[in-house]
């Protein structure tokens, strides 16, 4: 019997083709299965594949040595390939792992950067309201500053005032035909006038427009906002009372002293359906007497001129001024419905009081030193003034000049043609012009909308002669018009009305 030697090889390939030239994957491996049988006592020796045998001559295995020799050499080559791809990919993951560390900075940046312009955008935040803020800071104090220049100047004023009134008193009359006394109420001072503790209510001093239905629009001295006025309040007495019953208030003006004749000039409004009546007394020796002025009923919400003219039955002795209003203005109610409501339209108001120490008709309609324009139904007189002045203390000098002075309001290409001729044909005023010419105009009360100033009742500007680019509102406080462009003949253009400039004053008399 034959006794066969078997040997078997079993071979995993990752990766190689197997004998018959198929490929195999990382995924599988190749199985090579070589069993020799070598047969004792035989020369011959049989060769059996896996899963079945068949006979063979016992020869050499040469051939399966060689087998083996070139499958140790594909393990080689493929462990040799193994670790070359190993090698790449560490390479790989390392750099993998650099730009996963580099992702990670970029993302820390960026969360910095979101974090510094999130800041960036907090502070600039910050520093806007901070401006603005600091915006309206500055604006109350330039406010309070310019009222209190007009307290000073006010109370400077006065004090001169009285110097005139001492002054007058001994000589009679006032050389210049200058008032003694000018208040425009701008101050808390009031120019020396108190109320008449003995009444029910008060004069109270205001600004602006009190309401649509009573009251002027604007003062009468600057016809903005910031100009004040003395008046009755009615609402404040309707709210307090509940009886028809007429209720008055006086204001005194200190007293002047005796004289040949005063001459009283002042500007009023009676605005309201429930106005009563404003009255002014002589007050002499305590005593009223009849009214020397007086004015009933609603007339409009313009200012109107009073004038009084007291000779020597009056002024004989020394004398005060009673300003008197009164108003039936209270609370109505109604039983039945249980609704209320208020007669509260009866405000009365008083501006720019003028006291010349000389009859009403020896007071100049004019200055002396005037520019004249006549058309078909008027004459306007005009004064250039050199001295530089605030918008404000122009108006002032306006209306000190004469009772129907203001600054100039231009109202045709005609006005501003005789205006610049003017300026041109004189020397001085040309030199002047280089530094621009106030007008009454004014967008104080809305931005970007110019009026005329000069009643006291402001009104739309409707022919206008702007530099192009003007007006421009720069930093956000040019609100008074100026005849700023002398190479375009005074072209307007936008200013700080606390600017100093020269300045027009005008008077228009109807023919």
């Amino acid at each position: 019997m034959k006794n066969c030697i078997s040997l078997l090889f079993i071979i995993h390939i990752l990766p190689i083709q197997n004998s018959a030239g198929s490929s195999c994957g990382f995924s599988g491996s190749c199985l090579y299965n070589i069993q020799v049988h070598h047969c004792e006592g035989s020369a011959k020796r049989s060769l059996t594949s896996a899963g079945s045998q068949r006979s063979c001559p016992c020869s050499d295995i040469t051939s399966v040595q060689t087998e083996q020799r070139n499958l140790s050499s594909w393990v080689e080559t493929i462990n040799s390939t193994f670790q070359a791809v190993r090698a790449d990919l560490k390479g790989i993951q390392a750099e993998l792992n650099a730009k996963s560390l580099e992702l990670t900075a970029i993302r820390e940046r960026k969360t910095k950067d979101n974090a510094t312009l999130a800041k960036y955008v907090m502070d600039i935040q910050t520093t806007e309201n901070a401006i603005t803020t600091e915006r309206q800071n500055w604006f109350k104090e330039r406010d309070r500053l310019q009222n209190e220049l007009h307290d000073v100047t006010r109370k400077a004023q006065i004090c001169g005032h009285a110097s005139a009134a001492s002054t007058t008193s001994q000589q009679g009359s006032s050389s210049d035909g200058s008032p003694i006394l000018f208040c425009d109420f701008e101050t808390s001072s009031q120019c020396g006038f108190h109320q008449d503790k003995s009444d029910d209510m008060d004069w109270s001093s205001g600004h602006g427009t009190q309401a649509s239905t009573t009251g002027p629009k604007q003062d009468h001295t600057y016809g903005n906002p910031h100009g004040h006025y003395m008046f009755l309040d009615a609402y404040d007495h309707a709210t307090r009372h509940s009886s028809s019953t007429t209720s008055t208030a006086r204001f005194i003006s200190p007293e002047f002293p005796s004289s040949h004749g005063y001459c009283i000039l002042f500007w009023y409004n009676l605005h309201g359906a429930d106005v009563k009546e404003l009255n002014v007394y002589a007050k002499i020796h305590g005593g009223l007497g009849n009214p020397v002025f007086s004015q009933k009923g609603n007339l409009n919400q313009d200012w109107h001129l009073g004038k009084i003219n007291l000779d020597s039955e009056y002024t004989s002795s020394p004398l005060s001024l009673v300003f008197e209003a009164k108003t039936d203005s209270h609370k109505v109610y109604h039983y039945s419905s249980g609704y209320s409501y208020y007669k509260r339209n009866g405000d009365i108001a008083i501006d720019d009081l003028y006291v010349f120490n000389s009859s009403c008709k020896s007071i100049p309609k004019y200055p002396s030193n005037v520019h004249s324009r006549m058309t078909s139904n008027s004459t306007a007189y005009y004064t250039f003034h050199t001295t530089p002045s605030t918008w404000y203390e122009a108006q002032v000098a306006c209306k000190k000049e004469n009772p129907y002075s203001h600054l100039v309001s231009i109202k045709s290409s005609e006005e501003q043609a005789y205006i610049v001729k003017v300026i041109k044909l004189s020397e001085d005023l040309s030199v002047v012009a280089n530094n621009g010419f106030y007008t009454s105009g004014s967008d104080d009360r809305a931005e970007g909308i110019f009026e005329w100033t000069d009643t006291g009742t402001p009104y739309p500007i409707t022919y206008s002669n702007w530099q192009p680019g003007q007006p421009n509102n720069v930093g956000s406080n040019q609100d008074c018009l100026l005849l700023q462009y002398p190479d375009d003949d005074l072209t307007w253009g936008d200013v700080d009305c606390g600017e100093k400039h020269p300045f027009i004053c005008e008077i228009n008399q109807t023919l």
